[in-house]
């Protein structure tokens, strides 16, 4: 693996030089970032692939759309469209993405959820049809610097801090550990109940002086099917395409389930009736056993299922975010960047 990244490193620093030149056109004006008249917090990560952002933006928005007007915004990454798309009642992943999908699954009517390339022209489109609109949440928007952004919330795995990484293709940063700089606030995520605080002085280089970090974690609920709550059997079969399935299987591990296979797809999977079907079938092969998969997996299965006449016992777990420091610091800090901004406006 040290050889590889050794190899790949002539690489990593063409692309390095190419994410600092671009930010560095930002910090000096050559590239303008365009104000917009809402509230704007960035949810993101230096890191390609899955650090938590769902999680965290759903908390942000279950938090904060009982005071204001507000709207999770994203690229809608795996979608089929382009644009700019609304969610709605008759989307679906193709149309907006998994991760939007997840989102608006749990909207409720509560908040609005678009997608666009954009995030400039997604809020405009966005004010256009909610005049009304303060606050609009960007879900993976670290390095989408057109818009400007009252906060920024960088996240980083507890497992993988971004200190500890190298830029692509060596490594799995997005942009040089520098770029922590723009965070406000920098958020630890999947933190295992039972931890000990990263050492500070692997951020110190990297972000402002007095720039707050936190540490949150994520609970599991019981176990859903299409119907209602079940309870779980002793043997489980598991189905994710995610990042990072160790987790889940730590958690099921816990509860003393026996996991007799592991289907581990690849991140953003788009499933197909073929793998329903393959799933069902060594699932033939033992008695009493229950297929579980992800939450963000499941919107993408439930369709296929009902395709398929499925009668196979298909389930999900959701999760929810646990902070495990000051909250209220956290929020506090978060609540005094709208305020001022919406006072901005006033």
């Amino acid at each position: 693996m040290i050889f590889l990244k050794i190899l790949l490193f002539p690489f990593t620093i063409i692309y390095t030089g190419i994410t600092i030149c671009r930010n560095k056109m930002y910090d000096l004006g050559f590239f303008t970032s365009e104000q917009v008249p809402v509230a704007v917090i960035c949810v993101g990560n230096l890191k390609a692939g899955g650090t938590g952002k769902t999680p965290f933006t759903q908390y942000l928005v279950n938090t904060y759309s009982n005071t204001y007007k507000t709207a999770v915004l994203s690229r809608g990454y795996g979608r089929k469209t382009k644009g700019f798309v609304l969610a709605g009642v008759d989307s679906t992943i193709h149309d907006i993405g998994d991760e939007s999908f997840q989102i608006y699954s749990h909207a409720n009517n509560n908040y609005v959820v678009a997608v666009c390339e954009d995030r400039v022209q997604g809020v405009k489109e966005l004010l256009n049809l909610y005049p009304d609109l303060k606050l609009v949440i960007l879900d993976d928007g670290f390095q989408h610097r057109k818009i400007k952004r009252d906060v920024n919330v960088l996240l980083t795995e507890y497992n993988d801090p971004f200190y500890a990484d190298w830029v692509l293709p060596s490594g799995r940063l997005r942009e040089c550990k520098i770029s922590a700089a723009r965070a406000d606030v920098v958020v630890v995520t999947k933190t295992p109940s039972t931890y000990k605080p990263l050492s500070h002085q692997g951020f110190l280089p990297y972000i402002k002086p007095r720039v707050p970090v936190h540490y949150t974690g994520i609970s599991y609920g019981s176990y859903h099917t299409s119907i209602d709550i079940q309870p779980l059997k002793n043997k489980v079969i598991v189905v994710t395409g995610i990042a990072n399935a160790i987790p889940v299987l730590t958690y099921l591990k816990e509860l003393n389930l026996d996991v007799v296979k592991h289907f581990n797809f690849s991140d953003h999977y788009a499933f197909t009736s073929k793998d329903i079907n393959l799933v069902e079938e060594v699932c033939k092969s033992y008695d009493s056993v229950q297929i579980i998969t992800t939450e963000k997996d499941w919107v993408k299965i439930v369709p296929l299922l009902k395709e398929v006449k499925s009668s196979t016992m298909w389930g999900y777990i959701p999760i929810e975010l646990t902070v495990y420091s000051n909250e209220h610091a956290l929020l506090d800090l978060v609540q005094q960047k709208i305020d001022k901004r919406l006072y901005s406006l006033s």
